[in-house]
């Protein structure tokens, strides 16, 4: 081989290991680049991840006012079968896909329902024991029955109403107890990864009196250190602390201060809404501020949501609506502005016919049927709209 052709062979080879050498130096830089680039894009993702938003927990609460169960009402209910029971649930059917379709529900159980006891209506109501599952099934969940007729068939009606409601699948009774060691063990009862607990007193129970060695079964509003004691255990175990007081005074549109200093301490105490009931009318919606510049929304009375009451004031009743947002990060709850549907309780002459109806299908031909000459779709608004105001009724009502 000629020295020339060799030394060109030498340069050629030389020339391929060069560009091999340069070729794995690329591939192995570009292969660094990706291990680099597919860490940070590993990071970026995780701080994404950690920026991102939170996710919430959201709970819609229905609460209504006195389920009143006066005779016409039960003696309609037995009408309505042939064995002697009772059927109370066409009384409620309008409302049957408002109470079930709000994550909770609570209404105060205003007659007691013991079954040990005859039936009977006014001055000492005592309700048929099938209302309990009734209003399981219509979709109400918690029973409160801290009020002035809970001692109407004396402490044994008492106890038999709170053990019969807890006994019914999908229920809870807030406001009597088997004694006082019960008053720290409440359950929270927990809907969409939100917690709550209901606790529910009364102003009075109509100067009926209670053994006193069964005085623990009721806690009273003026029992200030009871009251305080749970309210702050509540908060202590749940996310949410909705009160029932059931005070005032009857068939006024106003509350009073035995109401407003009520609401005003447990508000302090660490209640997130207070719900009141026991005038059978409408009165107002405000908020309190507690000590941490906290609002909380007060709803010092919802009225009847049903009754055989005579007055067109007693058949106007608020089913407010409130919502719960819970944040997943920090697990701070916040309660929307209370907005309220109305309830009209319609009965022809005699009181026949009991029948619930929401405002907005309630019509001017219904209203001058009604066994109530003084009933009218204008009077209504204009009541409402007086005690409640624009502020608090639902969208719907606002422009009639």
């Amino acid at each position: 081989m000629k020295t020339s052709q060799f030394v060109a062979m030498l340069l050629a080879v030389f020339i391929a290991v060069a560009a091999i050498v340069a070729i794995a130096f690329t591939r192995l830089s570009v292969s660094d680049d990706a291990i680099e680039f597919k860490e940070a894009e590993e990071i970026y993702s995780q701080v994404k991840e950690q920026e991102k938003a939170p996710e919430f927990s959201v709970v819609n609460m229905l609460a209504v006012g006195d389920n009143l169960i006066h005779k016409p009402i039960y003696q309609q209910a037995q009408a309505r079968t042939s064995d002697g029971s009772y059927d109370f649930m066409p009384v409620y059917q309008n409302l049957a896909g408002i109470v079930s379709g709000a994550d909770i529900a609570v209404i105060n159980q205003e007659t007691m329902m013991a079954g040990s006891f005859d039936v009977s209506t006014y001055p000492c109501f005592n309700t048929p024991t099938v209302m309990a599952s009734q209003l399981a099934s219509l979709g109400f969940d918690v029973l409160t029955i801290a009020n002035n007729h809970m001692l109407d068939k004396q402490s044994k009606g008492l106890i038999e109403t709170l053990d019969l409601i807890n006994a019914t699948p999908g229920l809870t009774c807030a406001g009597a107890f088997h004694g006082s060691d019960e008053y720290t063990q409440i359950k929270p009862v927990t809907v969409n990864g939100i917690s709550f607990v209901f606790l529910s007193y009364t102003e009075h129970t109509n100067g009926i009196t209670i053994p006193e060695e069964k005085e623990s079964y009721i806690v009273y509003l003026d029992e200030l250190d009871v009251v305080e004691k749970q309210v702050k255990y509540a908060e202590s175990v749940a996310d949410v602390v909705v009160v029932s007081m059931h005070a005032g005074i009857e068939y006024s549109d106003d509350e009073n201060d035995v109401q407003r200093n009520f609401a005003q301490n447990v508000v302090n105490w660490g209640a997130d809404i207070v719900i009141g009931t026991h005038p059978h009318t409408l009165q107002p919606v405000e908020y309190l501020t507690n000590a941490d510049g906290k609002e909380v929304p007060v709803l010092y009375s919802l009225g009847n949501f049903v009754s055989a009451q005579d007055k067109v004031r007693r058949l106007i009743g608020g089913m407010a609506n409130i919502t719960f947002t819970k944040n997943s990060s920090t697990g701070e709850v916040t309660v929307s502005k209370p907005q309220l549907d109305i309830v009209i309780t319609h009965y022809g002459s005699g009181f026949s016919g009991i029948k619930l109806y929401r405002l907005a299908d309630y019509t001017d031909s219904l209203a001058s049927s009604h066994g109530n000459s003084d009933m009218s779709i204008d009077y209504i608004y204009k009541h409402i709209r007086k005690v409640i105001g624009d502020e608090y009724l639902i969208d719907e009502y606002k422009s009639k």
